[in-house]
């Protein structure tokens, strides 16, 4: 099954061969500094945005492949889950190719610690001090920006991650 992991400053997607061969896809790549939020889903299938681009769906079973939604793209490696396992949903944003990243993990709660980990130390390595500056309406504030639960998250452009293919 796909897995997650952090090399360097970037977050990695392996998938087993035959997942490659499914999906048409090399392991998918994405700066950590792209990731907008690592959360945990019990429900697997709350995951799903848009329509099958490539990939395999059985339903209730197995959903695999490149899901195309006016937003952009997800990358979906899930499968029914067994007792104890969840899916990990990474959301990013550029230059990501994908607008959202979800795996079936059998240690999910961890995964997302790291993964947030990994994602502190990247913002903290870029910004310098590891606080966002403070504007006129405090930190973070700003026309490009809105605070969420769970962390900073920027207004998408809904002009990334395969918008031309729409016109």
């Amino acid at each position: 099954m796909a897995r997650l992991t952090v090399e360097g400053g970037d977050l990695v997607l392996r998938l087993s061969w035959w997942e490659r061969l499914v999906t048409g896809t090399a392991p998918v790549r994405a700066p950590l500094t792209a990731v907008e939020g690592v959360t945990l889903q019990r429900e697997p299938w709350r995951v799903f945005r848009g329509f099958k681009e490539r990939g395999l769906l059985i339903p209730d079973r197995l959903c695999l492949g490149v899901w195309r939604h006016p937003g952009g793209r997800d990358f979906l490696a899930l499968s029914r889950p067994r007792a104890g396992e969840a899916v990990v949903q990474v959301d990013l944003r550029r230059p990501s190719p994908f607008a959202r990243i979800a795996v079936r993990c059998s240690r999910a709660p961890r995964a997302v610690a790291e993964l947030r980990a990994a994602v502190d130390r990247s913002d903290d390595a870029t910004t310098g001090s590891g606080q966002e500056p403070a504007g006129p309406d405090g930190p973070g504030a700003g026309p490009e920006s809105i605070g969420l639960p769970g962390g900073r998250y920027e207004v998408r452009d809904p002009g990334w991650a395969g918008e031309e293919a729409w016109r």
